[in-house]
């Protein structure tokens, strides 16, 4: 036999090898999921945007991963995202039938806080939106426009110290001079629009899928007064300034795109450190599938949910590139927010 037929041989037989290795693998994966549940754990209230997400997914994924399981969400709000990330990273089962869902700021929390998790070494399975946010106050709040409270105390609702709900109003008072007390403890997006319906509070952070998706008459009637954007640019607020254009200082900067990281990831969802390749690779593929799904895309449509999906592969690069920021940042930003 000459050369290149041995040749050409040997790579057939790779070829055959390869596709052999690749269908064991998913008929593995298939077998290991069939007849199986696949919790998501939503880090927050099932009442607000994150939740709706989350019900969302579940409702369509499971035709989409090998084995066809049943797929539930399971609400663990508390700290910011943090509590829900904490329990999938240490606690949940680690053989890929519990996933999380991001509240992305609790990517954020292993630098500027002492949590039990890394977030650098999630597996990422993708992500169905980017986030970007407003700073908004309610119509009737003491002070509506941006130069208005730098001179006039308004009260923001937060959820803690780890959610954006804080971590935004505290950086917009370190850089840009505004005036806002910050009240904490609010459960979740939902109480705190209830609260500022109620008068109790004057406005909160949200993403602007949140308002979209659940506070959608407020849109419509003007109850809510935009302060700044941030994140990807808002269509739909050309008025609205972004906070990274009006901060000057290049740290001021820096922080903004440090906080940004949350924005760009959005809706994501990830898996724990341990779990398989195998399974975290059928995962990405399925939850890439779901997103090009009809049912779901019209699904999401219904209920005034961005659907821009963004791989897990991506996501990796993403948060690895954004997470890294030197310890003189690091230090600057504790500062600003209050944080040893």
């Amino acid at each position: 036999m000459s050369f290149k037929r041995a040749s050409a041989a040997l790579g057939m037989a790779a070829g055959i090898l390869a596709l052999g290795t690749a269908a064991t693998a998913s008929a593995d994966v298939a077998g290991f999921y069939k007849d199986r549940t696949v919790t998501i754990v939503v880090p927050a209230g099932l009442g607000a945007s994150l939740g709706l997400y989350g019900r969302l997914l579940a409702e369509h994924w499971g035709k989409h991963i090998p084995g066809n399981p049943t797929v539930i969400v399971q609400s663990r709000p508390g700290g910011g995202g943090t509590k829900g990330a904490a329990y999938v990273y240490n606690a949940a089962p680690k053989d890929g039938t519990t996933v999380a869902e991001v509240l992305a700021p609790s990517v954020l929390a292993p630098i500027l806080r002492n949590v039990k998790f890394d977030a650098t070494r999630f597996q990422w399975l993708g992500s169905i939106t980017q986030r970007p946010s407003v700073v908004s106050v309610f119509h009737n709040a003491p002070a509506t426009t941006l130069e208005g409270v730098k001179k006039t105390e308004v009260i923001m609702g937060s959820t803690g110290f780890g959610s954006e709900t804080y971590l935004m109003p505290k950086l917009m008072n370190h850089l840009l001079g505004t005036k806002f007390k910050i009240v904490k403890g609010y459960k979740g997006g939902a109480s705190i629009n209830k609260a500022m319906a109620q008068g109790e509070v004057h406005g909160r952070m949200n993403y602007w899928t949140g308002w979209t998706t659940i506070k959608n008459d407020w849109l419509k009637t003007g109850k809510l007064k935009h302060l700044i954007q941030y994140g990807p640019r808002i269509p739909e607020l050309p008025d609205v300034p972004s906070i990274g254009d009006l901060v000057k200082s290049e740290d001021g900067k820096k922080m903004i795109d440090f906080i940004e990281v949350c924005e760009l990831i959005g809706m994501g969802f990830w898996v724990a450190p341990e779990v398989p390749k195998d399974r975290v690779a059928a995962l990405r593929t399925s939850f890439m599938a779901t997103m090009k799904d009809p049912a779901f895309v019209a699904d999401a449509e219904k209920r005034r949910a961005p659907v821009a999906a963004i791989s897990g592969e991506e996501l990796v690069k993403l948060v690895n590139a954004g997470l890294k920021v030197s310890p003189e940042l690091v230090a600057k930003m504790k500062a600003a927010f209050g944080f040893k």
